[in-house]
């Protein structure tokens, strides 16, 4: 199966040298690549509909003669238009920049077609635009897989490539797990792809065998990475720097905080090397924790590496640690991707001499250049949008002959702690819970898009106060089969009311440097209205934000909600959030965001969700998952992810699995 899966994309008839390029650039690299975008959702295409039964803006399936066939404009912007009728009524079919069509044999008056498209009453008479057609030989009654837009390839040209990637599949495909498997991992790929049914217990099931083969490479090295965890590390036991830092607090540590510290000196005490987890809501003190832990380590006479996700998280880590540590004489440095030639030299210098006791910065800390002279600590922020490999990189960071690095790692994504301890084998766990004294809860509530001019009022209000607002859209672009608003729609939209304000939008497919721009105008305030995808969802420290606004608020689950609802309420005023339904949510979604109004807590929240969720939607557009991962979210997979933690398999990984699930993966960006 896996050598098939690493065939060249230019291997199916269509894809050429352009075509390749632009699928690689969106990581659709080889065959297996492509099998795994999934269906976004499957249309019943099985059924002939009569024109008289049309319905308006409905799609359906027509079967008709051409009576007519002409043409308006010239050259190859002509617009060709088809009147076809069945003896019930006719249609016009109109297709734009389509002087092509006239040259089409099958499309002569006289012929019969099939063709599929969104009906539209237009005063007496039926219209379809751009309708898909082939002649009735052709066509064949199925269930249909929908695939959204990718790299400005349409989803009906996506659907044929991946058929024909099927259809080159050789018989003898087999995945080394599908002998610990019910469903062979080939007859999955085909359920999906190619459904005779959309029965939902066939198609779950096939779902579920796709994620499993991903999830068990993702495991059992997750168990590998555990038993080489276990090795000597430097004891730090002299305490007294830390205690002065605790007196010297405005305020005593929370029972969370004490808990988690309690937890990381007896790591440092053993010898052997720390390897934990701080999960805790935003707002729980972790950066107090992890201030303890790198003057623990200081005092030791090692140096300390801080990793943040973003630079702007970076930039806001330094700043706070640096008020904190500093009154103590420990200097702090910041090294990303935008510092300067002379600064970054200069970093570099004093963490080879080791004068330089602590480093804060990017993914930049683990580049090939940057040399600890003696890294004890290293400390992860947001761990879970770095891949296993960055984590680990950090680690490593150490000087020929030196013992081991203490890793803490530190989350605010609210995960139960049944799927944390599966999803971060590696990692012990600690669960800090509560808040700080005088934080209040964001004030949460249901709206539906009806109520946007009253919405448009308050927003107006909070700038007026100086308030900072983010909006959330669920998609990066449009494409022709989904009417959810894109990032440039609702700029678009926004804009005439609210482009006094620097108006923005932001999302993750910008390169680096362009999003870094657009973060670093919101947090200084030049932007003061962002409109995002989920790239906030963690990594933005703005106190000014009161109002965040999430469209489609039904497509996330209840841990993505309150991770996004954390942007807003970082200071004493007031937060709000408001959550807007998709126009087709089911009760059953309205529900689960009424829990958001009544419940603060992340982690009663994502049990919550894991009740409810079951075994995790099956459909669903995931824009961006978890690092290293392909086909799960961790967030809608709970259930099934703890499902194998429980119930490993006795397996093998050969390279091949590894390579293509990629769970050593760098990053999500």
């Amino acid at each position: 199966m896996y050598n098939f899966f690493f065939q060249p994309l230019d291997s199916i008839q269509g894809i050429g040298i352009s075509l390749k390029k632009r699928l690689e650039a969106r990581s659709i690299r080889y065959m297996g690549d492509l099998l795994c975008h999934l269906p976004r959702d499957y249309l019943d295409d099985r059924l002939i509909t009569p024109i008289s039964a049309l319905k308006h803006e409905k799609s359906a399936r027509i079967q008709a003669r051409i009576i007519q066939c002409i043409s308006h404009g010239v050259g190859a912007q002509k617009k060709v238009s088809i009147k076809v009728e069945d003896g019930t009524g006719q249609v016009n079919l109109h297709f734009f920049h389509a002087a092509y069509l006239l040259r089409d044999a099958r499309l002569q008056e006289g012929r019969v077609i099939c063709v599929r498209g969104v009906a539209q009453s237009w005063g007496q008479s039926w219209q379809m635009t751009h309708p898909e057609w082939t002649t009735p030989e052709r066509f064949i009654a199925s269930f249909k897989p929908i695939y959204g837009m990718l790299a400005g390839i349409s989803g009906q040209r996506l659907r044929g490539f991946i058929q024909s990637a099927l259809t080159m599949m050789p018989q003898a495909c087999v995945s080394p797990l599908d002998a610990v498997m019910d469903m062979p991992l080939r007859e999955a790929l085909k359920h999906v792809h190619q459904p005779n049914d959309i029965h939902a217990a066939v198609f779950q099931h096939a779902m579920q065998r796709l994620k499993a083969e991903e999830l068990l490479v993702y495991l059992k090295l997750m168990q590998e990475k555990r038993r080489i965890a276990s090795v000597a590390a430097p004891l730090f036991q002299d305490s007294s720097l830390a205690q002065k830092f605790i007196q010297a607090l405005p305020y005593d540590l929370t029972s969370a905080q004490q808990h988690a510290w309690v937890d990381i000196q007896g790591d440092l005490n053993t010898g052997k090397r720390m390897h934990r987890l701080i999960q805790g809501d935003v707002g729980s003190g972790k950066t107090w924790v992890a201030a303890l832990a790198m003057l623990q380590a200081i005092q030791a006479g090692f140096q300390v590496a801080f990793m943040a996700p973003t630079e702007v998280l970076a930039q806001q880590h330094q700043k706070s640690l640096s008020e904190l540590l500093e009154p103590l004489g420990v200097q702090i440095a910041l090294l990303t991707g935008s510092t300067r030639a002379a600064q970054r030299k200069k970093i570099l210098k004093g963490l080879l001499d080791g004068e330089l006791q602590a480093l804060v910065g990017t993914h930049a800390l683990i580049s090939e250049d940057v040399i600890y002279r003696k890294l004890g600590l290293a400390i992860v922020d947001e761990q879970h949008r770095f891949g296993v490999k960055q984590r680990w990189a950090l680690t490593e960071k150490t000087q020929t002959g030196q013992k081991a690095v203490h890793l803490l790692a530190m989350t605010a994504t609210p995960i139960p702690r049944s799927l944390a301890l599966a999803v971060y084998g590696d990692l012990d766990l600690t669960v800090m819970k509560g808040m700080p004294k005088g934080r209040k809860k964001v004030e949460t509530r249901v709206l539906s898009t009806q109520k946007f001019p009253d919405l448009s009022k308050g927003i107006q209000r909070l700038l007026n106060q100086g308030g900072r607002i983010y909006w959330i859209v669920p998609r990066i672009e449009q494409d022709e089969e989904q009417v959810t608003m894109s990032v440039d729609a609702r700029v678009e939209s926004l804009r005439p009311y609210f482009e006094h304000v620097g108006l923005q939008g932001l999302h993750g497919r910008m390169k680096s440097k362009e999003k870094q721009q657009i973060l670093n105008a919101f947090t200084d305030g030049t932007c003061r209205f962002l409109v995002s995808t989920t790239v906030v969802e963690v990594g933005v420290n703005v106190p000014e934000a009161r109002l965040i606004v999430i469209e489609d608020a039904d497509c996330y689950g209840l841990a993505q909600l309150h991770q996004l609802r954390g942007r807003v309420g970082r200071s004493n005023e007031q937060g709000y959030c408001m959550l807007v339904p998709s126009q087709h949510a089911s009760n059953t979604a309205l529900k689960r965001l009424k829990l958001m109004v009544q419940h603060h807590d992340g982690l009663e929240l994502a049990e919550m969700d894991l009740t409810m969720r079951g075994s995790g939607d099956a459909i669903g557009t995931q824009q961006s998952g978890d690092a290293g991962f392909r086909l799960l979210n961790m967030q809608k997979d709970m259930n099934w992810v703890r499902h194998w933690h429980e119930n490993m398999p006795n397996m093998t990984l050969n390279e091949a699995m590894i390579r293509f699930w990629r769970p050593m993966k760098d990053s999500v960006d």
